[in-house]
């Protein structure tokens, strides 16, 4: 089921399946933010990724005993999610344990996406709490994809006429990835791996039709937002990273159509690991009727 968010500014079209952006559009010019399709390029929008994020190695974890078979990115994209409520500026979705889940994760859990428009763009948060008796053990994230170019361009402006931008143009360090994405451990078996990225100006990630293959995934960010730039215009549009431990940057394979900018609390799996989920690096740790939020609110600069 779709749900229709709108203000004086801008349109959004969220969808109870993944809880997900479908469509986030300007009111007064039709400029579209978010990648629409088609499902040929890519069949998601901008997904929610929990309980995990990144690749999982051979598609299987273990946890007392059990073997739970995963999907990269986590479940929560690929199942129908409960509308809690909506007034027409917001709507707020929930995510529960169920048979379907069981299979997949080992706890109980409420998973909650809340979305509100406001002049300057979208609050989009995500709350997890641990409804078990036992501590949980998680990792979440976002995957929104941007329109690069965008309908409303100019003829002729590619998809190189923008950039990626972190707020405090930090020099960044990157984590060593093989060509799949998963982090390469190094000769003691120590994942994740870092390097410097080397690029020609500190903070700027400069786009092309090349892409970034399985991505490029950055940590010790110290910039509060990073952002995806045109360079004719000037406009931005930003995505809160403030508190992640980890940035993946993506764009689609073929022709360029997005560019994504995922704040993530996680990583993917190692080439060592050993799928022993109490093992695995990068987890949130959630105490019993805790909960956890995360913040991957969008703002738009014109």
């Amino acid at each position: 089921m779709q749900i229709t968010l709108k203000n004086a500014n801008y349109e959004v079209v969220l969808n109870t399946f993944g809880a997900e952006i479908n469509s986030f559009r300007s009111v007064k010019d039709g400029t579209q933010y978010v990648f629409e399709g088609p499902m040929s390029v890519w069949k998601f929008h901008a997904p929610i990724l929990f309980p995990h994020v990144g690749k999982i190695l051979d598609g299987f974890m273990t946890y007392g005993g059990k073997e739970y078979k995963l999907t990269n990115n986590g479940m929560s994209r690929d199942l129908e999610h409960t509308l809690v409520e909506t007034d027409g500026v917001s709507a707020t979705f929930e995510l529960t344990e169920s048979e379907a889940t069981k299979e997949k994760f080992p706890w109980k859990f409420s998973l909650k996406t809340h979305y509100e428009l406001r002049p300057d763009g979208l609050t989009f948060t995500t709350t997890v709490t641990n409804t078990d008796s036992t501590p949980m053990l998680f990792s979440l994230g976002s995957h929104t994809a941007f329109c690069c170019p965008r309908n409303t361009d100019p003829a002729g402006t590619t998809n190189s006429d923008y950039q990626y931008e972190f707020e405090k143009k930090e020099p960044l360090t990157q984590v060593i990835t093989d060509e799949m994405g998963y982090l390469i451990p190094d000769d003691e078996g120590t994942a994740p791996q870092t390097k410097l990225y080397g690029e020609t100006q500190a903070g700027i990630v400069p786009i092309n039709a090349k892409g970034f293959g399985s991505g490029h995934f950055f940590t010790r960010i110290t910039s509060d937002w990073v952002g995806l730039r045109n360079k004719k215009d000037g406009s931005l549009i930003k995505v809160n990273t403030k508190n992640y431990p980890y940035v993946m940057l993506w764009q689609n394979a073929g022709e360029p159509c997005f560019n994504c900018i995922e704040p993530w609390y996680g990583t993917a799996d190692a080439l060592n690991t050993n799928h022993d989920w109490a093992e695995k690096g990068g987890l949130i740790t959630l105490e019993a009727g805790k909960s956890f939020t995360a913040d991957q609110s969008i703002t738009i600069e014109r």
